[in-house]
């Protein structure tokens, strides 16, 4: 049997004090489900006991391997922005099970800081890869335009058929996939760490 293609998005609530509501990312996940791409399930979030409910009750209950797990929030290096809260991944690494998944930070700067952290992730958590910038990303900019690079990734993801299979073609694919996203959105700075074939 097929296994359901998925992304769970957890999308950061925040208030700059300006009245200005930030645009959501869930029309971008609606296109890709009409696509007939991927189902979804998108969730707000602004504390970070909101966020460690969410990931040990829904995700780690929904989730199948080769589904993707989407943070759509503002970030720094390491880290991961809810309104006037940071989670660091060495705390988030603990309230997840990805094993088999995608992991994927749409907020800036999250691979600044070096791999140390993000590998540590990757191993922990057992995920086949873990993708972000490595700059400030403009969702719809001419520069580092996030939307448009994230929609390709999504797609290029979604029609990898290992994409839940522990093989060497899956770790061949993905390393294509990150290659092919970082030549034609340089500017985004894109980086994915992949799984080893065969890591425990």
């Amino acid at each position: 049997m097929e296994r359901k293609k998925r992304i769970y998005c957890i999308e950061g609530v925040h208030d700059w004090g300006d009245g200005e509501v930030e645009p959501t990312v869930e029309p971008m996940l609606e296109l890709l489900q009409k696509l007939g791409h991927w189902d979804y399930m998108h969730r707000s979030c602004a504390t970070t006991v909101e966020l460690k409910f969410r990931l040990e009750t829904e995700w780690n209950g929904w989730c199948e391997k080769g589904s993707v797990l989407y943070f759509s929030t503002h970030g720094g290096p390491d880290q991961v922005w809810l309104s006037d809260q940071v989670v660091g991944l060495p705390t988030l690494k603990e309230w997840i099970d990805c094993d088999g998944c995608h992991v994927h930070f749409g907020g800036c700067d999250t691979f600044t800081d070096g791999d140390g952290n993000l590998k540590s992730f990757l191993d922990y958590t057992k995920s086949a890869s873990v993708s972000g910038y490595a700059t400030e990303s403009n969702w719809l900019g001419r520069i580092a335009p996030a939307l448009a690079c994230e929609l390709l990734f999504f797609g290029m993801l979604w029609e990898d058929v290992n994409i839940a299979r522990n093989t060497k073609q899956r770790e061949k694919n993905l390393k294509k996939i990150r290659k092919s996203i970082q030549e034609r959105f340089s500017d985004c700075k894109f980086n994915m760490l992949v799984r080893p074939y065969g890591k425990p």
